[in-house]
């Protein structure tokens, strides 16, 4: 069985027509929902699954994400409890699906995480097809866009569009969130009100 883990951005986006592209079955493509998604991914989501037809499976970790946000606070800039959750919850559900292949969007400028604690903790096969083509994020990008993906304008603002509200991403996420997304600039700053280690 073949089984995406993507995360709907560019990178992931390539991956699913690329292995389409080249004839390579996908059983599911598997979705971890944070909660703190850009709205707009949403409308991206339904796009690709038009059309590809691919069977999106959607988990999410058995918290909702703004709970443990008053319990712990913002997750650490270095990770944290919201990577965590994910990785946990994602390899959780690889492991209960026997038999499978597993493919991940990782591009040629992220060789070394092949290579990390947690691709060893995979005890299933694990792909790289972006690699394997030979494509680097920026062509991952360039491809999309040639296929009519636009995100409504997020790759113009931010260079990757993980959690609108992600930690790592540091102030100057918060500074463009203000000016070109004041209502979720207005949602984080109700979210950090209630954190229990405010920024």
């Amino acid at each position: 069985m073949n089984i995406v883990s993507s995360s709907f951005g560019k990178d992931s986006t390539a991956m699913i027509h690329l292995l389409l592209e080249n004839n390579i079955h996908i059983d599911k493509v598997m979705y971890f929902e944070s909660g703190w998604d850009f709205p707009q991914m949403e409308d991206h989501i339904k796009l690709v699954v038009k059309n590809t037809g691919i069977d999106l499976v959607r988990i999410r970790y058995y918290r909702y994400f703004n709970e443990l946000l008053k319990h712990y606070g913002w997750p650490h800039k270095s990770g944290g409890w919201c990577v965590r959750c994910k990785i946990n919850t994602c390899l959780k559900y690889f492991r209960g699906a026997h038999g499978t292949c597993e493919f991940i969007g990782f591009t040629t400028d992220e060789l070394k995480r092949t290579e990390s604690s947690e691709m060893e903790k995979r005890k299933w096969p694990v792909r790289f097809p972006l690699i394997d083509y030979g494509f680097s994020e920026k062509d991952a990008l360039n491809y999309c866009k040639s296929l009519g993906y636009h995100w409504d304008g997020l790759y113009d603002v931010f260079n990757r569009v993980s959690c609108f509200c992600c930690p790592k991403a540091g102030k100057k996420r918060i500074e463009k969130l203000k000016q070109y997304y004041p209502e979720l600039y207005l949602r984080w700053k109700q979210m950090d009100n209630k954190a229990l280690n405010p920024t």
